[in-house]
């Protein structure tokens, strides 16, 4: 039997919306559902994406909800029940941005100190940014209330301890016990914007401060296929981006981490976005206002992707491919 991983990467609203595109396709046009995944790795925007599916919600409702259209019933009824019922969340002011930073901690020091070859400037950075301002906290309370302390089968979370920039990843076997609520409250921080999340005495931020995507998470389990599903990288960017380096970077990194997997034994499927597709989702991750065009937009170009042979390493369901 064919084991399958499913990487969902970080994002924000846009990335999110992104997820819903191409999960939605891939479903309707291979039958391949993905929440028969057989480990779900989230990072930031990933973890919502995840938990939602690992909780039941189908590719089509995520789609529906991404587009403010009419969901099923088992839809509504898991949106109303985890989901707050706003869904806007507040813009920081001006000067929320010129705090002070904060100092390393000796944590950090003593990391960097022990383990030179893996120094990363940027992981460094998001450590000492101030504390964000927007608290998240009462945004998971319907879901908590909803799972308490189950954990979800096969549902991997990343977050970055903030003290000294280690990933944690919550679910997998040996990692700090948490709900998981907070976990994914904690993968969705992003540095400087929300603030962190304490857990057990521990403040977490975004998953993806480590990597947009943490696919490498599954480097020892021997899967079949991993499909990492990517919204902040890109192979290439339409011309004068200022968001180009960004993606090279990301993009660059998911390579790096689809060799770790390859050298696993894993058959690795990438969907990053392409011209069309960055193009619908701006230079805003939290720009809700896009989330239409984003949809449509990985949507058709997914159908592209299968018809190309891009999934064909997916389990055969029986629907026919699109000519």
């Amino acid at each position: 039997m064919t084991t399958i991983g499913l990487v969902l990467g970080a994002g924000g609203v846009v990335g999110q919306a992104y997820h819903a595109g191409v999960l939605a396709a891939l479903h309707e046009r291979t039958g391949w559902d993905p929440r028969s995944a057989d480990i779900i790795v989230g990072s930031s925007a990933g973890s919502i994406t995840g938990s939602l599916l690992r909780m039941g919600m189908s590719p089509a409702d995520l789609a529906a909800m991404s587009l403010g259209s009419p969901l099923s019933l088992e839809g509504e009824t898991l949106v109303r029940r985890v989901l707050p019922d706003s869904k806007n969340l507040p813009t920081p002011g001006i000067g929320s941005w010129f705090r002070l930073w904060r100092l390393p901690t000796p944590a950090l020091l003593a990391r960097v100190a022990s383990r030179p070859w893996s120094f990363r400037p940027e992981v460094v950075a998001m450590t000492m940014l101030p504390a964000g301002t927007i608290d998240l906290t009462d945004r998971a309370a319907p879901l908590h209330e909803m799972i308490g302390d189950h954990w979800p089968d096969g549902l991997w979370i990343c977050a970055v301890r903030r003290s000294d920039g280690v990933r944690v990843v919550f679910g997998r076997d040996g990692s700090p016990p948490a709900p998981l609520a907070s976990s994914v409250l904690a993968s969705c921080a992003i540095p400087a914007y929300f603030a962190p999340v304490t857990l057990n005495g521990v403040e977490y931020f975004d998953g993806g401060v480590h990597s947009p995507t943490n696919a490498d998470v599954l480097r020892s389990r021997s899967l079949d296929t991993v499909v990492v599903i990517s919204p902040m990288s890109a192979s290439t960017v339409p011309h004068g981006r200022p968001d180009a380096l960004l993606r090279w970077a990301a993009h660059r990194r998911l390579e790096r981490e689809t060799r770790k997997l390859e050298a696993g034994g894993s058959r690795v499927v990438r969907v990053e976005p392409v011209a069309s597709e960055i193009t619908s989702m701006g230079l805003r991750p939290m720009e809700e206002g896009r989330t239409v065009r984003v949809v449509e937009a990985a949507y058709q170009q997914t159908f592209r992707r299968i018809a190309d042979g891009r999934f064909t390493v997916l389990p055969d369901t029986g629907v026919p491919l699109p000519l």
